[in-house]
């Protein structure tokens, strides 16, 4: 339609009950349109714009909101408030009133509306429509009047309690009648003002909260300077200028400076550009300012992954060749609804997936959010390609085998990709520099040595994953560090980095190594190592590694070691020159069913539990009121300290001679023999706290059977760090409940009798102590009720009856309840009874 047919109607104007209504009238109105020039102004009488879009606006998101940013952008700073804004299929209108300053800007430009599309809409201006009346809806003091009510409603917000709440300041159901924008400067120092204004209530506010408002420029918050605030969150604004920013902040001071979802965090020199305030705010988005820059990920500030860059899935792999020459970042996003996999588990799965031969591959930036891993790569192509074309977008996940023979993958994780989601800049992530700074950090200079054991825990590493599992990664830090220290380093330290093997390549970079520490890794053969015949080690440590599982005797594991380094002189911290293949047996079981009983059935978590007394209370779980237990203590201070005593170590040994039984000086056998587990536990608690060498034990299972078992342990603990003692501790175990576990077939075991000796230890045993003094790890047991009991539950009902999945869940979790016995007699009737149909069978 054209504009000079569009005719309006004189009508009544309803801005709610509490207002008189605007009687609209064109009688004596004058229309504008298109001109830049008007005669006389409205004064206080009401003006009516109409915006003729001529419905080329109709097919966007939120025609409206396109049409009054283009006048706010127009009007600037000026006061302008439409009311009783109306949208039509060719025509917007609405009213203002007593804003020459902003309509001398919109006839400035002919009236004419300029979009960010870039599209010109013209307006038509209608002067004097209504007289303006006392009654008639203010919306200044409405805004002032709602200011004043949040100022009586403070919220808390982000933890922060008497929080001003502004945020989607123009959704109050105040404003339903006219259109209010904190983004319009008059605005914002409008309702700044109000609060500033009111001294009583000011003084109880410790926030602002200016979320969701559009806002470009802060300055109205000026006035709020030069005092100590707890929050300010202008997060979701549009926000882009820096230096205004830093500016308008000057003197306003908070602890928490919530800033996200502004365009200034996705600039090249953020978080850089805020340094002017590091003296205003201690944390920004959460983060410690003086941390901001190294604690930035572009996940957080800069990349919207619903939207960003291009998704490759297994619908469209064809497409990924078009990213061969991007040096942009890509994006992994692989979900995890449950969040069953944590960090290390998920790399350690994914580098499986990873091909040895391809480029170096360093995830960087990850986190955990909306139910997604996420990290971020670039300038590794072939990589990408080989996951995606090789690998079908799926992480494998890794099982164990029954007979532990051989691994098999039977279930995965899919994952998509992002490709180009934002473009490397100034101040990202670039994993080289990082690992440089991480050997730098690493090297001690004094002794030559390279300490890269757990090489992921640098600080310089937390934002990207740098996997020594990989030869090729491997060899590239090792290159860098060769560089970096020539031949200056003699000892390699490559402990728990879930290595494979070396290559001979790899070492030669260190020429002049003659100690290397590849403990606790993930070396399954003395054949991955052997390009050490190459290298003149004096010293090796494989201790942790899954290789020595396979020797029983010293003497054999010594003999193939030497065989790939026919030079060493000590492996495993121990000098091979005093014949350490001659050593006694470690352990002797008389029955090989009773070797968990010495470990981590029994004893291990029994001699933990010992150690400490805020622990040691949870003992009495193996004692009854039959149980005994005696001490004797044969310790010699004189032969430990040939010199005077301290009072302090006779104070410490007599604590346990005061529960030493012996004969020969009390003739009464039952003088310091504890019974039953109140008197037991007594006197176990008053023992010292002792630290045990697990190293140091030798245990002897001399009975067992479905009764119960003896067991009979030697070795060093230690009372204080100048107090070494040996000690002995013979149990005699009885079975006292049965039916228990998973399959109903575990047993609990209690103690009958203890017998605990105190002694002095051997020069070998004082030279040879805590060698190793970290304890064995020991998994808590799985409730009955955990997903992985049911889940294993299932596995074996349905191994021993044959049955599918359905059948067995039906069974065993709808009428029994998860007992395995229950389930096993409802199968047997059912069968019995020919009810169960030929395909309720695998």
């Amino acid at each position: 339609m054209d504009e000079s047919q569009w005719k309006p109607r004189d009508r009544l104007i309803n801005c709610g009950l509490e207002y008189q209504p605007i009687a609209v009238q064109y009688r004596d109105a004058r229309r504008f349109y298109k001109t830049r020039h008007y005669d006389s102004g409205p004064g206080l009488n009401w003006v009516e714009i109409c915006v003729h879009h001529e419905g080329i606006l109709n097919f966007t998101t939120n025609p409206k909101e396109l049409i009054l940013n283009a006048i706010y952008e127009t009007v600037e700073n000026e006061p302008f408030y439409p009311v009783n804004y109306k949208t039509g299929q060719l025509v917007d209108s609405f009213f203002v009133r007593a804003c020459k300053p902003a309509l001398d800007l919109l006839f400035k430009r002919s009236l004419t509306l300029r979009l960010i599309s870039g599209a010109s809409i013209p307006m038509a201006a209608w002067f004097n429509v209504a007289e303006h009346q006392r009654s008639h809806i203010s919306p200044t003091l409405i805004i002032s009047q709602v200011t004043d009510r949040l100022l009586n409603r403070l919220e808390s917000h982000r933890g922060v309690e008497n929080v001003v709440n502004l945020s989607k300041f123009n959704n109050h159901p105040a404003f339903k009648y006219f259109e209010v924008r904190l983004k319009n400067s008059f605005t914002f120092h409008l309702v700044c003002s109000t609060i500033h204004n009111n001294d009583d209530r000011r003084r109880a506010i410790k926030g602002f909260n200016l979320s969701q408002n559009d806002l470009t420029d802060i300055s109205p918050m000026r006035i709020f300077g030069d005092f100590d605030y707890e929050l300010l969150d202008i997060t979701g604004n549009s926000i882009q200028s820096s230096k205004r920013l830093c500016s308008d902040l000057e003197r306003v001071r908070a602890k928490h400076l919530y800033l996200a979802n502004n365009p200034l965090t996705k600039a090249n020199k953020f978080p850089d550009c805020l340094s002017p305030l590091i003296n205003n705010f201690q944390f920004v988005d959460g983060v410690p300012f003086d941390k901001l820059h190294k604690l930035y990920t572009p996940l957080n500030y800069e990349i919207d992954m619903e939207c960003d860059g291009v998704r490759i899935d297994w619908t469209n792999k064809s497409m990924l060749s078009k990213f061969k020459d991007s040096k942009h970042w890509h994006a992994f996003l692989i979900p995890d609804a449950d969040h069953k996999f944590n960090k290390e588990d998920l790399f350690n799965f994914f580098f499986v997936m990873v091909s040895p031969e391809l480029s170096e591959f360093y995830p960087c930036y990850y986190k955990f959010e909306s139910a997604q891993h996420r990290f971020l790569v670039r300038e590794c192509f072939d990589q990408i390609e080989h996951l995606v074309n090789n690998c079908n977008l799926q992480i494998k996940i890794p099982q164990i085998t029954p007979d532990e023979q051989e691994l098999t993958y039977r279930n995965s994780i899919p994952y998509f990709l992002r490709m180009n989601v934002t473009a490397m800049k100034q101040g990202h992530l670039q994993p080289k520099k990082c690992i440089e700074q991480a050997l730098q950090h690493r090297f001690n200079a004094t002794n030559r040595v390279l300490n890269l054991e757990d090489f992921q825990s640098s600080e310089q590493l937390e934002n990207v994953i740098v996997s020594l599992s990989s030869p090729r990664i491997l060899s590239s830090v090792l290159r860098m560090a060769s560089r970096k220290f020539l031949g200056n380093c003699i000892e390699l330290r490559l402990g728990d980095n879930k290595i494979l093997g070396l290559n001979l390549r790899t070492l030669s970079l260190l020429n002049g190594l003659l100690a290397l520490d590849l403990g606790k890794n993930w070396i399954y053969d003395l054949s991955m190592l052997t390009a050490l015949n190459e290298i003149p080690l004096r010293s090796l440590r494989l201790h942790g590694n899954p290789l020595c599982q396979k020797y029983v005797l010293p003497s054999e594991y010594i003999r193939d070691v030497k065989k790939v380094c026919p030079g060493l002189l000590r492996l495993d911290d121990v000098d091979l020159s005093t014949k350490p293949g001659l050593a006694p047996q470690k352990d002797f079981l008389c029955d090989t069913s009773g070797y968990e009983l010495a470990g981590e059935l029994f004893l291990y978590p029994y001699l933990q539990d010992f150690e400490q007394t805020d622990t040691r209370l949870t003992l009495n779980r193996f004692y009854t009121d039959e149980s005994i237990f005696t001490l004797t203590c044969s310790f010699d201070i004189r032969r430990a300290h040939p010199t005077k005593p301290t009072n302090e170590l006779c104070k410490r040994i007599n604590k346990y001679n005061y529960f030493s039984r012996n004969l020969l000086k009390n003739s009464m056998d039952t003088c310091r023999v504890h019974v039953g587990e109140h008197d037991v536990m007594q006197a176990l608690m008053q023992l010292p706290e002792v630290t045990h060498d697990y190293i140091s034990l030798q245990t002897d299972v001399m009975h067992h059977d479905e009764q119960g078992a003896m067991i009979y342990v030697t070795g060093v603990l230690r009372d204080e760090p100048d107090l070494l003692l040996a000690f002995s501790r013979q149990f005699v175990l009885r079975v006292r409940d049965t039916g228990r576990g998973v399959g109903e077939g575990a047993q609990r075991m209690i103690i009958a009798n203890e017998r605990f000796n105190i002694m002095n230890p051997s020069p070998k045993q004082l030279r040879d102590a805590f060698k190793v003094v970290k304890p064995p790890e020991l998994e808590p047991p799985e409730p009955d009720d955990s997903l992985d009991v049911k889940e294993h539950k299932l596995h074996i009902f349905q191994e021993i009856t044959g049955l599918r999945p359905k059948w067995c869940t039906r069974i065993l979790q709808e009428e029994a309840n998860w007992s395995i016995r229950s389930a096993l007699h409802q199968f047997l009737q059912l069968d019995e009874k020919n009810e169960l149909p030929d395909e309720a069978f695998i």
